[in-house]
């Protein structure tokens, strides 16, 4: 095989030189990896030194080329010489054992960065901290920062990191106190969270600053005041319809008062003129016992026993024949509350009207089912009415009666009065609570 020096100058002779290059600078990349790893120190030096052996005498044989006989003879000694003669394979096998040799301490090395938790990774992880961090000395010295916090600290103050005390300063400057912590909104809008605590540690003090993203907690709790603001709002409107829905309460229970008692005094006065007037044909006990109640009701005596009350009906065609009145009934008056009240009322009314206002002395009351409901007309013999007929007093007291049970109520006044009334049937508990749920499906 031939010697290193009878290929000097060929490519095999460059490829070693390069391959002995390659090693060198490897070799120089691990030993400086290796630094804080002393069991990986004196393998990473001594392959390095053998590396550059290998590499050194290539490059004199190189030289020894270039050189004349007798400057070889001068520089290059009997040792070099030699190591010139031996075969270019055992500087090939060299250089494999080099790489071998390396290869192990890379891998030695990696393994043990994989296992052991080292200064490097420790700087590494908290450079990956979404989190900013500042660990610093009593005298606002940095001693650890990483990424995020520096990041933070030239978006907000555009400038380095250098003293966390004059960092500190600035952010109590600018930010908004929060629990003893500073909330500061940085240029991109994003919020942060600045926190600054003690940490004593074998006798020694230092200051831990930290950034926290509170970007969407932020949003969350500005929409939750937001709402706030409108519950707050609703609330003091309901309270407002509240106080005015008492006021209206009270003004319509004073004008049911007040339409109950015109009605009961007008009956009274209508019965006693009748009564007067006419002594033979109305019964004195009647006369007694109306303003009997009329006493009653204005000295708020309206409750009476349970066997001295009369049915509605009765109660008002008795009134109707009291002032004059006499009431034909066709038809079968209905037997529940929610539609025979009304048409009592109906009955006082109209006979009242019938004497004050048309002159008569008769009324007819027809009543006809339909499906249940009960359509009522009403009609006197007196004179028609010269216009509309204006709602007040009991007529309008009337109408909002029946309106309540879910009825209609229409008035004619040609070619004479025409009072119709147009009552349901009466609902059952379970009708009831049926209809409303499904309101509230339709309404959902």
């Amino acid at each position: 095989m031939s010697p290193l020096a009878a290929i000097r100058g060929s490519a095999l002779w460059l490829l070693l030189c390069l391959a002995a290059l390659a090693l060198v600078l490897s070799q120089l990349v691990v030993l400086f990896q290796t630094v804080s790893y002393r069991r990986f120190r004196l393998s990473a030096a001594l392959n390095l030194l053998f590396g550059f052996a290998l590499h050194a005498v290539l490059m004199d044989c190189a030289m020894a080329q270039i050189s004349s006989e007798a400057d070889r003879a001068l520089i290059f000694g009997p040792v070099q010489m030699k190591l010139f003669a031996l075969p270019w394979a055992v500087y090939a096998l060299l250089e494999a054992l080099s790489g071998a040799l390396l290869t192990g301490v890379a891998r030695r090395l990696r393994k043990h960065r994989r296992s052991v938790l080292t200064p490097d990774a420790i700087r590494e992880a908290v450079n990956l901290l979404p989190e900013g961090l500042c660990i610093s000395a009593p005298d606002g010295t940095v001693l650890l920062s990483n990424l995020r916090m520096n990041a933070l600290c030239h978006a907000l103050f555009d400038a380095a990191l250098s003293n966390a005390a004059l960092f500190c300063r600035q952010l109590r400057e600018r930010g908004e106190e929060q629990n003893g912590s500073l909330l500061l909104r940085a240029p991109d809008g994003s919020i942060w969270l600045f926190t600054q605590k003690e940490l004593i540690t074998n006798t020694q003090q230092f200051h831990q600053l930290t950034a926290v993203d509170v970007t969407e907690r932020y949003r969350i709790i500005e929409q939750l005041r937001e709402k706030h603001d409108r519950l707050t709002d609703i609330q003091r409107r309901m309270r407002a319809v509240s106080d005015l829905s008492g006021d209206m309460f009270v003004a319509r229970e004073k004008a049911v008062a007040r339409a109950a008692l015109h009605n009961q005094l007008g009956q009274v006065l209508l019965m006693g003129q009748h009564y007067l007037e006419h002594p033979q044909s109305v019964k004195a006990e009647i006369v007694a016992m109306t303003t009997a109640r009329m006493n009653a009701f204005l000295l708020g005596e309206t409750q009476e026993p349970e066997s001295e009350r009369m049915d509605a009906l009765q109660s008002a065609m008795l009134m109707a024949e009291s002032i004059g009145v006499a009431v034909t009934l066709q038809g079968k008056p209905a037997q529940d509350a929610a539609r025979r009240e009304p048409l009592a009322f109906a009955i006082r009314e109209c006979a009242a009207n019938a004497v004050k206002h048309a002159g008569g002395d008769a009324l007819r009351v027809e009543i006809a089912d339909r499906d249940g409901a009960s359509v009522i007309r009403l009609r006197n013999n007196g004179r028609p009415p010269k216009g509309p007929v204006a709602e007040s007093g009991g007529l309008l007291s009337l109408r909002r009666r029946v309106e309540e049970t879910g009825g209609r109520m229409a008035i004619r006044n040609e070619p004479s009065f025409l009072l119709t009334l147009d009552l349901p049937k009466e609902r059952t508990e379970a009708q009831i609570s049926g209809k409303n749920q499904k309101e509230a499906q339709t309404n959902g």
